[in-house]
């Protein structure tokens, strides 16, 4: 910096300000909660992709669409090899403690926003009692209901392979092609009086 350059600078600074204040580099700021939680969350699910490919390059490609027993039977090896690759996969794997209050917020917040018939409206699409665990396949006799739209805005996009899904007061992250639930957030939904 040249004199003049400096001199400017001193000129510019407020009074009262400590001469140290003002040539001292600027700090870090801290980083936003959210952002961090959102972000290691979304690091979490492009882990779970990459394994993912990892378990379908081990499973013979689905050649013919049309006869469902072809189909089921890929699905279950599918799952079967990303088991294989997640044998101590658990709660909270992907969703994380951090964006698991993230979570939290965001579907109070969008059930807050509802009217109650609306809340009930939704929480009636959903499978209320199903027993939830990692790495187990989602029945086949339960519904697979749209998760709500307003509320799928407002959380990160997912791949395609995987989708957010509500059961009983539960959000599940599951695998589409492997119908394998990979976590869990439990008693994220608020319960409906009535």
């Amino acid at each position: 910096m040249t004199p003049y350059g400096f001199l400017l600078a001193l000129s510019l600074m407020p009074l009262g300000m400590p001469l140290g204040v003002a040539l001292a580099p600027s700090q870090a700021q801290p980083a936003n909660p959210i952002g961090t939680a959102v972000l290691g969350f979304k690091e979490r699910v492009a882990d779970y992709i990459k394994l993912h490919k990892e378990a379908q390059s081990k499973v013979p490609k689905l050649t013919e669409t049309n006869d469902l027993a072809n189909m089921q039977s890929r699905e279950a090896a599918l799952a079967a090899t990303i088991k294989k690759l997640r044998p101590d996969a658990k709660e909270g794997d992907i969703f994380g403690v951090d964006f698991r209050a993230v979570l939290a917020r965001e579907v109070r917040r969008d059930f807050l926003g509802r009217s109650a018939a609306d809340r009930k409206a939704v929480m009636q699409e959903q499978p209320l009692k199903m027993r939830l665990s990692v790495n187990m396949t989602y029945p086949t006799d339960k519904p697979l209901k749209t998760f709500p739209a307003q509320l799928l805005q407002k959380l990160p996009e997912l791949p395609p392979d995987l989708e957010y899904r509500i059961v009983g007061h539960h959000i599940v992250l599951r695998d589409v092609p492997a119908n394998l639930v990979v976590d869990v957030a439990r008693d994220i939904v608020p319960k409906i009086a009535g």
